[in-house]
């Protein structure tokens, strides 16, 4: 364990990297992967790189000696055109919208739209039927002798596709 007074060794990273690190403190993001500082160098060198490549290319055209800040420039706004799009403006926007809803919907068509299984499907639809039988007392009628008392007996019958019948009388 360490005491207040005691730090943990700061591991050496590039000036870069302590950049970046400031410029996301300043930012109030202090919570990171580590990382993500790997990644933002990482995406800044090849960025630079891609910027100074091609200014260099612009001032070869141009049959300068040395690459100056006007070739930079041009190198930025060339390689911002043809990464970042920008949104269409308000007005394209307005005018985009008022052709659209110009065209009228087409009519709704009979028998378009929800479509449910018919109700013996339907989960909300009672599917069976049960069917008391009742006779005159005692087994031949249907029910059953318990203590002398006559249970009447219940057959379910299922109404799907396939009808089904059970005796929920043991016998």
């Amino acid at each position: 364990k360490m005491s207040e007074g005691e730090r943990k060794p700061i591991p050496a990273i590039p000036k870069e990297a302590q950049v970046i690190a400031g410029i996301l403190r300043d930012l109030g993001i202090n919570d990171y992967d580590p990382g993500v500082l790997t990644q933002m160098l990482e995406f800044s060198y090849r960025y630079i790189t891609n910027v100074l490549e091609d200014a260099k290319l612009y001032s070869n055209h141009a049959r300068k000696r040395a690459i100056d800040s006007e070739d930079i420039k041009l190198a930025v706004q060339m390689l911002t055109e043809q990464t970042v799009t920008s949104p269409p403006t308000r007005d394209v926007l307005l005018d985009l919208a008022n052709t659209r809803n110009n065209t009228q919907l087409p009519l709704v068509r009979p028998g378009v739209g929800l479509r449910l299984p018919p109700d013996r499907h339907c989960l909300t639809n009672t599917n069976y039927r049960l069917r008391v039988n009742r006779g005159g007392g005692g087994q031949s009628a249907g029910g059953r002798m318990t203590n002398g008392i006559s249970t009447p007996t219940f057959n379910l019958q299922v109404q799907s596709g396939v009808k089904r019948k059970w005796d929920d009388g043991i016998q």
